[in-house]
């Protein structure tokens, strides 16, 4: 037998548990991670990081649920005769004691095991879309070598189209997570609906205000934390001169970045990549844009960040061969150094530790 709570009911629970004198402790534990890995490029689209996707999982930390059938022993004391009873009164304490203990039996029988410290748990699914019921902390970090200024808040990214907020009276299904069981992993689109623009490291976690937690300064759970990047590149279904003309739009607003690389549209057969780098003139910002190659339709350059201002990218250009360049936005005007390899139908660019190969 287990306990089942959801809700207040797990408030409840806890409560009484800090009144018998114990330390509360949550039922779930939050789990995040991200089935996609650790490396993002932007997009496509107006999509922010579309390929960012995060696992929650929710894990019932109680005891797993003993069903195994327990067995015990029982006594059973058969009824006195009438001449049995009449004689009672007669016998001293000693002999009644005697006489009962003489109508005792014992038999073996098999129990359900009580279950006291297995807590069943009734939740909503993890939603993020229209209406949320998680939210997800996200926030930008250093880059290595990099001085954050003393005081500096934490620069967090915001949510596009702040959603409306799931409440217990919306008519959701219950799901239950049984003691010492994990819930399925729910895959939640958050690189769709959080606006990552700059390039970067950055961290992640999960809030469900949902799940108690009273460890927490919150009160509710938190996941544990992971980190990943995105890099500076972007594939867009516009011509660069369009683009050029709605970026705030494909950008979900203004941009904040200091440079980016752009997959547009161009002649039939290829696409062309430019770099994006923002200057700041007389408190102005301007935008150049730099042509760096064409490539084949079809295909996405591979793209290696070497330091925080500088990029390295292989293509397979739509000539047939396989562009290699390293680009510099550490100064104002872009620095691109170019090579080129022979690439055959079938082979591919590899990565291998910055160096970019043909195989």
């Amino acid at each position: 037998m287990t306990r089942y709570v959801a809700g207040c009911g797990l408030g409840l629970a806890l409560a009484l548990g800090a009144l018998a004198g114990d330390e509360p402790e949550g039922v779930i534990e939050l789990k995040l991670a991200l089935p996609n890995g650790d490396t993002y490029v932007r997009g496509p689209g107006s999509d922010p990081v579309a390929a960012l996707v995060a696992d929650i999982t929710l894990v019932n930390k109680t005891p797993k649920e003993d069903l195994v059938k327990k067995k015990v022993t029982v006594t059973d004391v058969a009824q006195l005769t009438s001449e049995e009873f009449s004689k009672l009164r007669e016998m001293t304490p000693e002999q009644q004691k005697q006489l009962l203990e003489k109508k005792k039996t014992t038999r073996e029988i098999e129990v359900e095991p009580v279950n006291e410290n297995s807590l069943g748990f009734a939740y909503r699914a993890p939603r993020l879309g229209p209406v949320d019921n998680v939210e997800f902390i996200i926030t930008k970090l250093p880059e290595e070598g990099e001085t954050v200024p003393e005081g500096a808040k934490p620069v967090t990214i915001p949510r596009d189209n702040l959603p409306d907020q799931a409440t217990a009276l919306d008519p959701v299904p219950n799901k239950y997570v049984a003691a010492g069981e994990s819930s399925p992993a729910y895959t939640l689109p958050v690189g769709r609906y959080y606006v990552i623009r700059n390039p970067g490291q950055y961290s992640i976690k999960a809030a469900m205000p949902d799940i108690p937690d009273p460890k927490s300064p919150t009160g509710y759970a938190f996941s544990n934390e992971e980190k990943f990047r995105v890099l500076p590149f972007k594939s867009v279904d516009l011509r660069v001169e369009d683009l050029e003309k709605e970026l705030s739009l494909y950008e979900r607003g203004y941009p904040e970045f200091d440079y980016m690389l752009y997959q547009v549209r161009a002649e039939a057969g290829y696409d062309e990549i430019y770099a994006l780098q923002r200057v700041h003139i007389l408190g102005v910002d301007h935008w150049e844009w730099n042509r760096v190659c064409s490539v084949k339709v079809g295909t996405s350059p591979l793209v290696i960040q070497l330091s925080p201002k500088k990029v390295k990218i292989g293509a397979a250009l739509a000539k047939g061969d396989a562009g290699i360049y390293t680009i510099d936005f550490s100064t104002p005007g872009v620095k691109i150094e170019a090579e080129t390899k022979p690439m055959k139908d079938g082979q591919k660019l590899k990565n291998e530790g910055g160096n970019i190969s043909v195989e």
